[in-house]
C-alpha cells in the first residue's frame, strides 16, 4: 500500500550522445497487505463447542505453502500450545484440534506475518483473537435425592443433566449403582430427553445403603464431559 516514483533522467543518452529531452517519471502503488476479514469463532465469543474448528478468512487468496502449523496456532489454557492440523482452501485457513478442547477455557488463535499472498505480501501484523469454550455439562437433580433414607426398593434411579447428552455415552459403564457396600447392582441404563435412568433387575435390599455414580465418561454431543464424577447415596426403605 505504498506509492513509488520511478525516474529515468536526461543522463540516459543514445550512442550518438543525444539525451532524453526531459526526465521520464512514472508512479505506481503496491497492493495493500492481506488482512483477516472474519473468524470462526468470532473474537470474544463464549460458550463455544469443544469440538469446534477454528478458521480465518483472508481479504485475498494466500500462498497455501505459508498457511501451516507455524503461522496458524492455537494456545490455551494460557500459553499452552494446542496440537492440531492446518488446512487452506479458497480464502480460508482452518485449524482442527487433534482432541476436543477443554471446557470453560479461554483460547487464543494467532495468524502470524509468515502468512503471505502469492506475490509474497505478508499480513501487516500478526492477527490474534480469543474465544471461550462452553462449560461442562452437569447433573442438576437426582432420584432418589442424595441422602434419602426411605427410597423404595423397586424405584428406578435417575439423573437429570443440565443439557442434552450423547446417548452413546450414557450406559452401564458410565452410570452405575453399588450396594450394599461396593457390590455392583445388576441393572439396565436408558436415556431420554436430558435424563438417564438406571433400573435394577431385582428389588433392592431393605435398609441397605446404595451409591449411584455417573462418571466423566458421560459427554454431551460436542464431546464435553462432566467436570467430575457425580456421586450420590441413598438408603432403601425398611
Amino acid at each position: 500500500n505504498t506509492r513509488y516514483v520511478a525516474t529515468i533522467t536526461t543522463g540516459a543518452q543514445d550512442p550518438g550522445g543525444t539525451a532524453l529531452a526531459a526526465n521520464f517519471v512514472w508512479t505506481f502503488t503496491t497492493a495493500p497487505a492481506a488482512t483477516v476479514i472474519s473468524t470462526i469463532p468470532a473474537n470474544g465469543a463464549t460458550a463455544i463447542a469443544v469440538n469446534t474448528e477454528i478458521s480465518a478468512t483472508f481479504s485475498e487468496a494466500m500462498n497455501p505453502a505459508t498457511i501451516n502449523a507455524a503461522t496458524f496456532t492455537l494456545t490455551g489454557p494460557g500459553a499452552t500450545p494446542v496440537t492440531g492440523t492446518v488446512t487452506y482452501a479458497g480464502n480460508s485457513a482452518t485449524f482442527t484440534p487433534t482432541a476436543t478442547l477443554a471446557t470453560g477455557t479461554l483460547y487464543m488463535a494467532t495468524i502470524t506475518t509468515g502468512a503471505k499472498s502469492p506475490a509474497g505480501t505478508a499480513l501487516a501484523a500478526s492477527f490474534a483473537w480469543t474465544f471461550t469454550t462452553a462449560s461442562s455439562p452437569a447433573v442438576i437433580s437426582a432420584v432418589p435425592v442424595n441422602g434419602a433414607l426411605t427410597a423404595s426398593v423397586n424405584t428406578p434411579i435417575s439423573a437429570t443433566f443440565s443439557r442434552a447428552m450423547n446417548p452413546v455415552t450414557i450406559n452401564a459403564t458410565t452410570f452405575t449403582l453399588t450396594g450394599p457396600g461396593v457390590a455392583p447392582v445388576a441393572a439396565t441404563v436408558t436415556y431420554a430427553g436430558v435424563t438417564a435412568t438406571l433400573t435394577p433387575l431385582a428389588a433392592l435390599a431393605t435398609g441397605a445403603s446404595y451409591t449411584a455414580t455417573i462418571t466423566t465418561g458421560a459427554k454431551d454431543p460436542t464431546g464435553a464431559a462432566l467436570a467430575a464424577n457425580f456421586v450420590w447415596t441413598f438408603t432403601a426403605a425398611v
